[in-house]
């Protein structure tokens, strides 16, 4: 794995990776889900194939769900093949712009008193085009997120690291670093 920081904002450092989101060591993995269950491909498939159903169980318990709720599924690395304890599961129905799904789970992250997150590139892959309509708008609001997070708990988050991961595309992965890299507080 190549990690990359991008930005450092006030304690935060910002990261760009290739690589399996599952076989990075973390505090927990972001990723968003739909409302209705249909948790099958991209990083729900990575993560059950090295953790089964333990965490999208978790979220099911929870239905039912709606736009921006989240869900925190607890686990163990210990206990399956991936590098990960928990997930923090934001349902992103595509009715909200990426800032706020990006939000709402750094907050949901931060009230967790999680050190190291990890995010895939949300909207980015089979989704792209869904809400945002570029990939330039989609880092753009991905980048508000950040902005509104750091603005509101930078100071007390204990977030020290904030990883993008991007599977296996370096085109996605330059672009996330240089947009990302265009946060800011001001």
């Amino acid at each position: 794995m190549n990690e990359n920081l991008v930005k450092r904002i006030g304690k935060t450092g910002l990261y760009v990776v290739q690589g399996d989101i599952t076989q990075i060591p973390t505090d927990a993995i972001m990723t968003a889900i739909n409302s209705e269950g249909m948790w099958y491909g991209g990083v729900d498939g990575a993560i059950k194939r090295v953790a089964g159903n333990q965490y999208h169980s978790q979220a099911s318990k929870a239905m039912p769900l709606s736009d921006l709720q989240t869900v925190i599924a607890k686990g163990n690395a210990l206990k399956h093949r991936g590098k990960f304890n928990d997930v923090v599961f934001v349902v992103d129905d595509l009715e909200s712009s990426l800032d706020k799904v990006v939000y709402t789970g750094l907050e949901a992250a931060h009230q967790e008193g999680y050190g190291q997150l990890l995010i895939p590139a949300i909207r980015m892959g089979v989704m792209a085009g869904a809400v945002e309509k570029t990939p330039e708008e989609t880092i753009a609001r991905l980048g508000q997120g950040i902005e509104r997070f750091m603005h509101q708990y930078g100071k007390q988050t204990k977030l020290e690291n904030l990883t993008f991961v991007v599977y296996s595309d370096p085109n996605t992965a330059g672009q996330l670093t240089n947009g990302l890299g265009k946060v800011s507080l001001n």
